[in-house]
């Protein structure tokens, strides 16, 4: 009979479980061993109420499978019993499931179902296996949370595909099932998308992260120093009558008083600081500035990165790279880490490109890293390349639990600084709702309750992802200066790493098909992001547009009142299908499919106007600013060298475009006004 062995993906040099041998019996004995430590020693048996995972996790948190499923009162024979029912399926979970091993965020995602239903069997009087194999009570369980439908449907699956003679009961039938995938699918309708954030709440929430960064910044040497001197003593820092107990309970004598935590702000002079950001004036307000700033660092590399918060959160230290182009002599910035996400719970070292705030908030997370590090006699060496060795995060607590062995990465999500996500969320106002609903109109937002006008915005991780890929896509919608300022250079990074035909995007990108990188959602975003900056310059203005185009839709599209009509699924399925283009240009737009065969050099777009180019979007207020600029140029030309190309060169274009502009006015060059 073959034996099995764990399936543990993420850390396959592990320490492995002991092998399972179904001729010894369908159920392991409660000493088969679950889990090993470093050193080989059993860590968690079978019988065991809870199994620790900790060493097969790949970033070193703590991980246990709890089966104490009720919430409270005592064991009972009814709980033991569907206790060790949730254990063998668990076991199935790990050992007998074909193909990858599963990752430790599917194993617990199918150990909270199964908490869930083990409840509802106690409220029953029924076992695991009777609700598994009864369609009726199954779809009745599921009625009361179809989230976990999902997984129970995988798991009856697995065992269906096992049978019964190795999983030891019969479970529902595929007909019987039906009603459980319904209950699934509707679950699924009713989940929303992360909404973007609208850009003014956005433009907000980017400046403050900017703010608080800066403002750590400027007493980080005299924080981490303070941290030093806390850490390297256990009585520093502490209240006198706290010293005293400690000096009581370790048998010291008497010594001299160590500064409080109120005497150290005054040596740091941090007390303005402390009172400004209202951290407790102790070891717990301390940690809580740490782990504010590194919270905020952590956010802002997500903003400026796209990554997954889990894989902020599990960065190594030495992350940062350098790399120059060939082509020019600008500095771009890589960030190295890894993911599990669709590697089927293994480690995979990927790359994001970030921007000069991205560096900035890594550089201080190193900072604060390193100090601990330090103090823990625990230095990060350069050339390790090992990904689990040193975390960019890692939690201040250490410092004051010396017995700490092995150190995980600290938990950097917002919710572990309640005041940092307050200060992140603004108010919502009328203009943020219209701007969600020019974004996706068929979506209720009025009607939620998360999105009333004076509610707070509430953040969440993945929102800075999608909102990241829709607007530095549509920059051309984002009109706030301030969020142009910080979104333009990675704009201009992303353009030239995901150009078709880079070398560097070769290197850096690989193959998007099989590569879950940040550039794969920013490609399936680039159509959505088009149709919206087309609809709002284009279809939707007010403004007044010139050429062939807005002709085009003065023609087809208005109605007798001089609306616009347009289905707007069809048109975004236009896009989406390469049948539609939109960019922004700095005389209104242009709907180009394709690469453009005007000259690249003529970054006024005369040629388009002179051509009469069918593809020119033009806008009066536009072409205006365009005509104001240019007439200062050249003003300054026509002071420095009148008979210079330079200034013969644009007094020619300027003559253009305000023949232009006089046309329009005169209701020609196909103005959709006077057309």
């Amino acid at each position: 009979m073959r034996a099995f062995q764990a399936k543990i993906s993420s850390l396959p040099d592990a320490n492995v479980p002991d092998e399972y041998m179904p001729l010894k019996g369908r159920i392991p004995s409660d000493d088969f061993v679950v889990s090993r430590k470093k050193d080989g020693s059993s860590l968690s048996l079978y019988g065991d109420s809870s199994w620790d995972w900790t060493p097969y996790a790949a970033d070193n948190r703590t991980i246990n499978f709890n089966f104490n499923f009720w919430s409270s009162g005592e064991l009972t024979p009814q709980r033991d019993q569907l206790a060790r029912e949730m254990r063998w399926l668990m076991f199935v979970l790990i050992y007998l499931r074909p193909g990858h091993g599963l990752s430790n965020k599917s194993l617990r995602g199918y150990l909270f179902s199964l908490t869930f239903i083990a409840r509802f069997c106690e409220l029953r009087s029924l076992s695991i296996y009777e609700l598994l194999a009864d369609p009726a009570l199954l779809s009745e369980s599921m009625e009361e949370n179809g989230g976990y439908a999902t997984l129970i449907i995988a798991l009856i699956q697995l065992l269906k595909h096992l049978g019964t003679d190795v999983v030891g009961f019969d479970v529902v039938s595929n007909k019987g099932m039906q009603n459980l995938q319904r209950i699934a699918i509707k679950y699924a309708h009713k989940l929303k998308q992360h909404p973007p954030i609208p850009t003014r709440l956005y433009s907000s929430m980017l400046s403050t992260l900017s703010e608080e960064l800066a403002q750590f910044k400027a007493v980080a040497d005299r924080i981490l120093n303070l941290l030093l001197e806390c850490a390297n003593d256990p009585l520093t820092g502490k209240h006198h009558s706290k010293q005293l107990q400690r000096r009581r309970e370790r048998g010291l004598g008497k010594q001299t008083w160590r500064p409080s935590f109120g005497d150290l702000l005054r040596k740091y002079d941090l007390e303005d600081y402390w009172t400004e950001c209202g951290y407790t004036r102790s070891i717990i307000g301390l940690e809580a500035a740490v782990t504010g700033a590194m919270v905020a660092a952590a956010i802002a590399i997500q903003a400026f990165t796209g990554m997954r918060a889990n894989e902020v959160g599990t960065l190594p230290f030495y992350c940062l790279d350098e790399v120059k182009r060939d082509e020019d002599d600008s500095i771009h910035y890589i960030v190295k880490g890894r993911i599990t996400k669709h590697a089927h719970g293994r480690i995979k070292r990927v790359q994001w490109v970030t921007s000069e705030s991205g560096r900035t908030a890594i550089q201080l997370a190193q900072r604060i890293s390193l100090t601990i590090h330090k103090a823990l006699g625990n230095m990060p060496e350069e050339n390790n390349t090992r990904i689990n060795s040193f975390h960019l995060f890692i939690t201040p607590r250490y410092l004051f639990r010396p017995n700490q062995i092995q150190y995980a990465p600290a938990r950097v999500l917002l919710e572990c600084s309640p005041a940092l996500r307050t200060r992140l969320q603004f108010n919502i106002q009328e203009e943020d709702l219209l701007e969600l609903e020019q974004i996706d109109p068929h979506r209720a937002w009025r009607s939620e309750e998360a999105f009333q006008i004076g509610r707070p915005w509430t953040l969440t991780s993945h929102q800075l992802r999608r909102s990241l890929a829709l607007y530095a896509q549509r920059s051309g919608l984002v009109t706030l200066p301030s969020l142009k300022r910080q979104l333009q250079h990675i704009t201009q990074e992303m353009s030239l790493y995901y150009c078709r035909g880079s070398a560097f995007a070769v290197n850096f990108i690989g193959n998007q098909d099989k590569e879950p990188h940040f550039g794969k959602e920013w490609q399936v975003t680039q159509p959505v992001s088009q149709f919206l900056s087309y609809a709002m310059h284009v279809l939707i203005t007010d403004e007044t547009l010139f050429g062939v185009h807005p002709h085009w839709i003065k023609n087809r599209l208005r109605d007798a009142d001089g609306i616009v009509i347009f289905d707007r699924d069809v048109t975004l399925k236009r896009f989406q299908k390469g049948e539609l283009a939109y960019r922004e240009t700095i005389l209104g737009g242009c709907v180009k499919i394709g690469d453009c065969d005007k000259n690249p050099l003529d970054i006024l777009h005369v040629e388009c106007l002179t051509s009469h180019c069918k593809n020119l979007v033009g806008n009066k207020k536009k072409l205006e600013r365009v005509i104001a600029a240019q007439t200062h140029l050249v003003e300054k030309f026509n002071k420095a060298d009148p008979v210079s190309t330079e200034y013969r060169h644009e007094s020619l274009n300027l003559t253009i475009l305000k023949t232009t502009l006089a046309n329009i006015s005169n209701g020609g060059v196909d103005s959709k006004e006077n057309a």
